[in-house]
């Protein structure tokens, strides 16, 4: 235990900056512990083993820290048969800080404003409502195969399958963690409680475990001193659900030895990737890099039949607007609207996705240039540990041109996307335009014929005034004469009316 008026003044000042930093990169001088705890041991670190030179740790654990090793066997075997945590000794008064602080992002939610900015915008699923039957946690790795189980804990005791009929039973889940690596447990709708678990467990920062509680939507990567956090949307992949093409949250939290998945909604591509490993783990060297990379390229890779799809139905609008006319034309305006909240939709998903591609391939390329120089002038080190590290760094090398490949993808779907808003947005204006043309053509139809009405009526109006002078009770012109030849005189001169009115309608254009 460190005694220097440094560490004390840190337990004492909660709001000490030093309380948020982490160590979790290896450390060179720190001894390795030749044989990891296992989940059938029943002996605990104790605080004496920790080394006087080791500074201070801060992370939300009640249990010593294990800075050199990426699961937290004690914190491990505690949650396992489930014991509990001890603060009594001073040696932990930093650690419960943290935990204070990582169970106020965690369980604060009803005491402090939402992270939420918009009720309309991405939608949150609540893991309560997921079902207690469904196989949430998946270990897969391809050494030992698939456990599937519906609890962390289950998990954890569950014995990997060996493939062997005299031993058909591996190790425990919770011994693979420890002393395997190339590891990947896939989460499913974790719980608050399971979140807080595995944060302590495998030493996730409380910012990272909030983030996942509270399904931030912004695709980001973040990197921390043990881990890289990773935020990758998806897509509702389900065309008969109402929420068809809404954005999943799905994040990868890349550890030393294994890989952290989580998301809260059914996607397909924690199964795709496990059967292309399992295709092709005799001709790869599955890593941890690896399985995000195939991660992330199996969700870009989803979004190309949908891009087709939507391309397909681009050309036939552009194709039709121009051509359809009348009644054809009724649902017209329903598919470019549709097609358009497609599009952006898409641009939605794949816009931040080349950034988040861009941060991964610098930190690949800085993490191989930097520590590469010191390790391999190092005469301490054996031939073995740097071919080990050469061929590591082979690995990650080639999952950088991976993922450049990815990065190309996505920036050749976002131009593609772009084109396809443009043009629809010219058959848009095509069709308005269109449209406008044909209601100025049936206004000027409507015009001639309100024309044509009005003249016949200044026809008709001076006849209904002589039928209406000869039909008075008054005295009129030659009604004391017995014969019929006012009535002609008048017939006829209306007659002649009539036709001189209609030849002059039709000479000037009015008939």
């Amino acid at each position: 235990m460190d005694n220097s008026p440094d560490h004390a003044k840190r337990v004492s000042s909660p709001t000490n900056s030093d309380d948020f930093v982490l160590q979790m990169e290896r450390d060179s001088a720190a001894p390795t512990p030749s044989n990891p705890p296992s989940i059938h041991s029943t002996t605990n670190h104790s605080t004496a083993n920790s080394s006087s030179d080791q500074p201070d740790v801060l992370h939300p654990l009640a249990l010593p820290i294990d800075t050199n090793a990426t699961v937290q066997a004690d914190t491990l075997h505690s949650y396992i048969y489930n014991q509990p945590d001890h603060y009594d000794e001073p040696d932990h008064e930093l650690q419960r800080q943290y935990a204070a602080r990582l169970d106020d992002l965690l369980d604060g939610t009803d005491h402090r404003p939402t992270r939420r900015v918009s009720l309309y915008g991405e939608k949150i699923c609540d893991p309560t409502l997921v079902r207690t039957s469904v196989d949430r946690y998946v270990f897969y790795s391809a050494e030992h195969g698939t456990v599937k189980s519906p609890s962390l804990r289950d998990l954890l005791v569950t014995p990997s399958p060996r493939g062997d009929e005299e031993k058909p039973a591996g190790p425990h889940v919770a011994d693979l963690l420890q002393n395997t690596s190339n590891w990947w447990v896939d989460i499913f709708a974790a719980s608050t409680e399971e979140l807080r678990a595995l944060s302590k467990i495998f030493r996730i920062h409380p910012l990272t475990t909030e983030d996942i509680q509270a399904q931030e939507s912004r695709e980001k990567c973040e990197i921390f001193q043990n881990y890289m956090f990773i935020s990758f949307r998806s897509f509702n992949h389900d065309m008969h659900s109402t929420d068809y093409l809404e954005a999943v949250n799905f994040y990868i939290i890349i550890l030393k030895t294994g890989v952290l998945t989580f998301h809260f909604q059914p996607v397909p591509h924690p199964h795709n990737v496990r059967r292309r490993i399992h295709q092709l783990k005799d001709f790869i060297h599955v890593t941890p890099e690896w399985i995000n990379y195939a991660l992330i390229d199996d969700i870009t890779d989803s979004f190309a039949p949908l891009i087709q799809h939507t391309e397909l139905e681009v050309d036939s609008i552009d194709d039709l607007v121009l051509v359809l006319s009348g009644s054809e034309q009724t649902d017209m305006l329903r598919r470019i609207g549709s097609c358009r909240k497609t599009v952006m939709q898409l641009l939605r998903l794949l816009g931040p996705k080349a950034d988040v591609v861009r941060s991964l391939i610098k930190r690949y390329s800085d993490r191989a240039r930097e520590p590469a120089r010191a390790l391999l002038s190092s005469s301490e080190d054996s031939r073995e540990t740097k071919s080990e590290y050469k061929e590591l760094r082979k690995v990650q090398h080639e999952v950088t041109l991976y993922l450049g490949d990815i990065q190309d993808h996505i920036i050749s779907m976002l131009q593609n996307v772009n084109h396809y808003d443009i043009t629809l947005g010219r058959a848009h204006r095509n069709y308005l335009g269109q449209i406008s043309i044909e209601l100025s053509q049936s206004g000027n139809t409507t015009n001639e014929m309100i024309n044509r009405l009005t003249f016949l009526a200044t026809v008709v109006v001076p006849l209904n005034l002589v039928a209406g002078l000869w039909g008075m009770n008054v005295h009129v012109p030659g009604e004391d004469y017995e014969d019929l030849t006012y009535f002609y005189w008048i017939v006829l001169g209306m007659v002649l009316y009539i036709v001189a009115m209609l030849a002059a309608g039709r000479r000037f254009g009015y008939l």
